[in-house]
């Protein structure tokens, strides 16, 4: 359960710094090559001291990421310019959690107990009580409805691509374990591939726009600003807290709907950088969900650990 902890916290960082991040590069270009980065240093690891690209199970691991980072993670991008980081990570883990519950109860077999369902409950009313929209959001309210749709895709993205991680994880060959950070390099290629995809074929049908001119003005504070903003959310996000989050999945052997559940208080962690960058204040209601919420992990802990 640690490192599902883990990856609560490094994504709540990843979400800070990608909400930034969304207002200087596109959804494609900012994962593009956050993926990049992320794909040289898991690959520089895995292929030294992890399973690099074997196991047996690269190419569900990779449909995967597909799907978790082609999907869910263009879709958080989109979200976060409109809706801002606080909303949409609440709307993807909150629901990304039942959906990948659901999911596995239905293909996998894998069902909750009683009281892991009424925890994983607890953790997903607490979240919402506490990050219920108020007059202090800074939100886009022309397109509000996009960033709904957007959050919904990443939360589709984020529950399924969870749970084929986990299949993945059984797909493995005889004998064979997989670490997060193994297991996050072979699912960042899916990604990796998708955005690379997204972006070659954007640049081609911007090519054809008369109006198309390839050059950005961009002073050297700036760039330097987007490149740490890229590298802080390369390794809070796809790197390290993948990697954490593959560990929780594969390594300790979670289901999906628990992890999920954990994960789901990242949006809480953020609370204090969208007071300070996007203008929010805590309300007495946002402090009692935090607290349900943090209740709910507690117990959802101690029953795994039993």
């Amino acid at each position: 359960m640690s490192a599902a902890i883990l990856a609560t916290i490094l994504f709540s960082l990843s979400a800070v710094s990608g909400k930034r991040l969304s207002h200087y590069l596109t959804a494609v270009e900012a994962n593009m090559i956050r993926f990049i980065i992320s794909a040289l240093l898991l690959g520089t690891y895995s292929s030294y001291y992890g399973l690099g690209l074997g196991g047996g199970a690269f190419g569900m691991f990779f449909i995967s990421g597909v799907i978790g980072f082609g999907v869910g993670d263009y879709g958080l991008f989109r979200a976060y310019k409109i809706i801002g980081s606080r909303l949409t990570m609440v709307m993807t883990q909150c629901l990304a959690a039942p959906f990948a519950a659901t999911v596995e109860w239905l293909w996998l077999g894998s069902v909750l107990s009683l009281g892991q369902v009424l925890a994983g409950v607890g953790i997903l009313v607490g979240v919402c009580l506490a990050l219920v929209p108020n007059d202090t959001m800074q939100i886009d309210k022309a397109n509000w409805k996009k960033g709904i749709f957007w959050g919904l895709l990443s939360a589709f993205g984020q529950g399924f691509g969870a749970v084929l991680s986990r299949k993945a994880g059984m797909m493995l060959d005889d004998g064979v374990s997989i670490d997060g950070l193994s297991a996050a390099y072979q699912r960042v290629l899916g990604g990796l591939a998708v955005m690379l995809i997204l972006f070659i074929g954007q640049k081609m049908i911007a090519y054809k726009r008369e109006d198309y001119n390839p050059r950005v003005d961009l002073d050297s504070a700036s760039v330097k600003w987007i490149f740490m903003l890229v590298l802080a959310n390369a390794l809070c996000g796809p790197t390290l807290g993948v990697g954490a989050y593959q560990w929780a999945l594969n390594v300790n052997d979670l289901p999906a709907g628990i992890v999920l559940s954990v994960v789901a208080l990242s949006p809480l962690v953020i609370i204090p950088f969208s007071m300070k960058f996007e203008g929010e204040r805590p309300t007495f209601r946002s402090l009692i969900g935090s607290v349900i919420a943090v209740v709910g992990v507690v117990i959802m802990t101690n029953m795994v650990e039993k």
